[in-house]
């Protein structure tokens, strides 16, 4: 029979009978006393009953006793059921009574149980008398014999039992011992909660390699400089703390005679931590109660080397599967739920059959392979490590949005200064008050930390995250398991008052605007410069709002004002300012964007220039390469020229610049190889940023080696307003035209968009839209069209100016990258890929006249691309890059090809009754862009709708700059399309899934 942690104790007490087992502050056991006391309480057990197949609450605080007690029923054959004596008499009634046990074991210690409450035996391990004479034959357990017991909470509010094996915690001690050197002259701790399961771990770990246990003092456990000290004087090598003390420990000043050699971090996801002033190594375990305490193991590096958050790599024979809803694996990086399998896992919940079957599933297409629903959010990172990204049941939803409360904590603990960060959802007795609040603690010299979060989270996180009170702690408060307890946090919120500061007297416009807020905000007192989503405003309102506020003022409004003008005397003024011009408002909004077209005052061009820039660079500045296009763009450069390629990549994001680059490239499956890897220069900076954000000696350098300029950066968004892609697009061209004039003129290879045509054709009355059309006669669409599309005309109408003044220049106007026609990936952002999952899942398409898109394959692009600006010809030129022709398709053909190819069926709806289907479902694909097909922006038509009849792009010069180059736009053929369900919408075609 296989040996268990049992056997493996034995062989301790043979081999080192007289060495200490456990001590603590008031006793010492060595492995023949604790082997003889836990015997003895084995003999008595037996007496009372217990049997192999058994299961026995022990019931102590942290002492020796308590490893007594444990041995004793694991001697007996039975399963331990470790529960701390601090719990609620309640809560240990629940777990003794689903037990079934006739008896409690418990210490003279742990005295909290009353007697009267409880009729099960009650026997005290202190009263034994031990008789070094008394022998019994230990039974050794078979390997799926359950060794203990773990109540976790439960849904139903009564705790659940997990119910775990020999075989699966002797997996597990066997391989730790090893992989961190856990021997006889090792000294460990346990430090965790009896009730925990890691706690179990910290036990069996040292009793099995022969080593010591020590069980710090409660005083020093949650104490950093005190459990240091502690360390040092005990020489502990090994010990485990909840993640949310580590950091303090880690910061705390280290004793000189420190002996640790690994410091082990559990429970909860680990944030950054700064290891340069500690010697020893800090490794985070990851794993549920079911999968037998860790699951997966990271050795963490340095959080100034700022690594992505991981929780590393499966441990031993432990497999980790990332799946989506289909239960398939995900592709590439997308996050989806994490499933384990192997010998960690746990038999199953004790008498609960059924969610045994929910939690512990064996699909057929895993050839046998049972997994364990972790119910955790994860992703794999590039290098095969993992990255955990909370649990699922931390998504709340508030009025449509699903929000990540990890997303929102991990951003705050982003700003300098902030040492710990929880979101929580507060609620109220009205369902429209409940909303997110975000706790705080501050290194002890931070000032101003609330607004410096505040206005973080504003810049990085969807306005429906942003949370809607702030509370600064002084100490989070923890259970008795060493987590943040939310529970209290929000108890505690609950139980101040907040005070409101007295508001400035409002106008009569600011007070209409502020009588709408208060009934929809429930806020008592709006001030002028009061924000709309701070105040806990979100999408939803937002909507109810402008629709009141479009009736109050009698102008029209969309969702994208309060976007614009979030704050209450902004948006008032807006308002008002647009009711008392409302005559020649849309020929404001044409003009406003010509009078953004200009070039830098001081701005003189050179018109001369070397052609061999453009045939033969040596040296080339890309833009944009961590997009979708830019990234392919920079793979087809490297492919067709010797130059080296310098990629101007923001600084300041979760990745360092080249290894978002290195990521991006992963993502898209984009394959380099060493020599074209060298080649690539990253220059971290900002292209809407004066210099770049770089020095005037690293702007001088850049300036003097480049010899041609591919400007594909582009903020994408298809909801934001004009006002706040302006910066991005607009002003970040404008500097790439004054560093393309800087030192040497560089020719200028300017990546547009058919978007620049918009829905002209409603005003120009014209079919087809020619390269050499002048875009000028599309401004009256434009104007009115979304944001992205208003930018995007502004910047190429200020490259034409550039031209005029002799900058070399080419324009390519892109169709919309669909996805590679090989590979079939796509980028995550894109609303067609959303709009065919829409359609696949409700079997409909909208009845949308000759709408096209002008889907076009990525890699036909940037070949185009890197072929035709290869050409001086090709200068002052502009170029349609689409596909052409029947190749054009609409989305009309698009389905239908599905239909042909992989057996689908769409049943035309009416637009409106299409949409209906999913507008107020806040899960539908489509839903973060329901205002491009709600929002009346023309005779009550949508965006979306505008677009029906829309241009035939002519490519006309395109083809000619193209003939003989061998470049042909793929067809959408089956293959092709096959690409893309699979790999980047994520669908099977119903032709594959029989």
């Amino acid at each position: 029979m296989a040996p268990s942690v049992l056997d493996y104790f034995i062989q301790q007490v043979s081999r080192y009978p007289e060495k200490l087992a456990v001590v603590d502050d008031n006793k010492h056991l060595t492995y023949r006393q604790l082997d003889e006391a836990s015997s003895a309480l084995c003999a008595l057990l037996r007496r009372r009953g217990v049997a192999p197949g058994s299961y026995v609450p022990l019931v102590t605080l942290r002492t020796p006793e308590m490893l007594i007690g444990m041995l004793a029923i694991v001697k007996a054959g039975a399963g331990y059921i470790p529960i701390d004596a601090r719990y609620p008499e309640k809560r240990i009634q629940d777990i003794v009574t689903q037990s079934g046990s006739p008896l409690i074991l418990t210490s003279n210690a742990a005295i909290t149980l009353s007697e009267n409450n409880f009729s099960e035996d009650i026997i005290y391990i202190d009263n034994i008398s031990i008789s070094p004479q008394e022998n019994i034959t230990s039974i050794s357990p078979p390997p799926d014999a359950i060794v203990y017991l773990i109540f976790t909470s439960g849904t139903t509010g009564k705790p659940k039992g997990v119910l775990i094996e020999h075989q699966s915690l002797l997996n597990l001690i066997l391989w730790h011992n090893k992989q961190f050197a856990m021997d006889a002259e090792s000294r460990s701790t346990l430090i965790a909660g009896l009730s925990f399961d890691v706690a179990q771990w910290e036990i069996w770990s040292p009793l099995t390699s022969g080593g010591t246990l020590y069980l710090p003092p409660e005083d020093a456990r949650l104490q950093p400089e005190v459990l240091l000290a502690y360390f040092a004087e005990q020489g502990i090598t090994h010990a485990s703390l909840p993640a949310v003390l580590v950091a303090e420990v880690v910061g705390a000043p280290q004793p000189a005679n420190l002996a640790l050699r690994y410091l082990f971090s559990s429970g909860e996801k680990l944030h950054p931590v700064d290891l340069r002033g500690i010697d020893y190594s800090l490794i985070d375990y990851y794993g549920p109660t079911e999968a037998t305490i860790f699951a997966t193991c990271n050795r963490v590096a340095c959080a100034t080397q700022n690594p992505p958050a991981s929780i590393g790599r499966p441990i031993g024979d432990t497999e980790i599967f990332i799946l989506d809803d289909r239960l398939q694996p995900v592709i590439g990086d997308r996050p989806g739920e994490l499933y384990i399998s192997g010998r960690c896992l746990a038999r199953g919940y004790l008498n609960n059959p059924a969610l045994t079957a929910e939690r512990f599933i064996t699909p057929p297409h895993f050839a046998g392979l049972r997994l364990y629903r972790s119910g955790d959010r994860a992703r794999w990172l590039a290098d095969g490590r993992i990255q955990y990204l909370g649990r699922i049941d931390d998504q709340v939803k508030i009025r449509g949005n699903r929000i990540e409360l990890g997303e929102i904590e991990n951003a705050m603990l982003q700003v300098a200064g902030v040492r710990k960060a929880v979101a929580a959802v507060a609620m109220a007795d009205d369902p429209l008050g409940k909303k997110i609040v975000a706790f705080l603690i501050a290194e002890s010299d931070s000032e101003n930390v609330t607004a410096r979060v505040r206005q973080k989270l504003k810049e990085t996180l969807p306005t429906a995250f942003l949370p809607a009170d702030y509370r600064l702690l002084e100490h989070m408060p923890l259970n008795n398991n060493g987590k943040i307890d939310k529970a209290a946090l929000l108890a505690h919120y609950q139980s101040v008052s907040v005070s409101v500061d007295v508001a400035q007297p409002l106008t009569a416009d600011q007070r209409v605007v502020a009588d709408l807020w208060r009934s929809l905000l429930k806020v008592e007192q709006p001030a002028a410069d009061d924000d709309f989503f701070s105040l806990g405003g979100h999408s939803l309102l937002a909507a109810k709002l402008m629709a009141a506020l479009a009736e109050a003022f009698a102008v029209e409004t969309s969702v994208h004002d309060i976007y614009e003008y979030p704050t209450l005397g902004a948006l008032a003024q807006a308002l008002a300012q647009r009711r008392d011009r409302q005559p020649t408002q849309r020929q404001g909004e044409a003009r406003a964007l010509q009078d953004d077209v200009y070039l830098p005052s001081d701005l003189v061009i050179d018109p001369t220039f070397d052609p061999r820039q453009i045939s033969a660079p040596r040296a080339i500045l890309l833009t944009g390469a961590t997009g979708f296009i830019g990234a392919h763009l920079l793979a087809d450069l490297l492919r067709t020229t010797d130059a080296e390629l310098y990629c101007l990549v923001r600084d300041g994001a979760k990745l360092p610049p080249r290894q978002r680059l290195e990521a991006v490239l992963q993502r898209y499956r984009i394959a380099l190889n060493a020599s074209q890897h060298a080649r690539i220069h990253i220059v971290p900076g900002n292209v809407a940023e004066h210099d770049f954000s770089l020095t005037p000696a690293a702007y001088r350098a850049l300036s003097r080696d480049i010899d041609l300029i591919y400007h594909s950066a582009s903020a994408v968004n298809f909801i934001q307003p004009y006002a706040y892609m302006k910066r991005d697009n607009v002003q970040g061209l404008r500097e790439i035209i004054r560093f393309a004039a800087h030192s040497r003129t560089k020719p200028l290879m300017l990546l547009s968009t058919i978007s620049v045509y918009s829905w002209g054709h409603l005003h120009t009355g014209k079919r087809v839209m020619r390269e050499s059309d002048d875009i000028d006669q599309n401004l009256p669409a434009v104007s009115r069209d979304i944001g992205y599309v208003r930018s995007k005309w502004v910047m190429e109408k200020i490259a034409d100016l550039a031209a005029a003044q002799g900058l070399p220049l080419m324009t390519f106007r892109l169709g919309y990258a669909t996805c590679h026609s090989r590979t079939g990936v796509n980028a995550d952002y894109q609303w067609w890929g959303r709009l065919v999952k829409t359609c696949i899942s409700s079997g409909t398409v909208p009845d949308l006249r000759d709408m096209r898109e002008g889907l076009t394959t990525v890699d036909y692009m940037t070949r185009a691309i890197a072929h035709v600006s290869r050409n001086p010809q090709a200068l002052g030129q502009k170029f349609n890059l689409i596909h052409q022709g029947d190749n054009n398709l609409t989305l009309r053909e698009f389905f239908s090809l599905l239909e042909r190819e992989f057996g689908y069926r769409f049943r035309p709806l009416p637009f409106a009754q299409w949409r209906a289907q999913w507008e107020n479902d806040s899960d539908a694909p489509l839903y973060p862009l329901l205002s491009l097909f709600k929002d009346p922006m023309v005779d009550e038509l949508s965006t979306v709708e505008l677009y029906q009849d829309t241009y035939r792009w002519d490519c006309s010069n395109l083809q000619r700059f193209l003939q003989g180059s061998g470049i042909d736009e793929p067809r959408f053929t089956r293959q092709l399309l096959l690409n893309y369900l699979q790999h980047a919408i994520g669908y099977a075609p119903l032709s594959l899934q029989a």
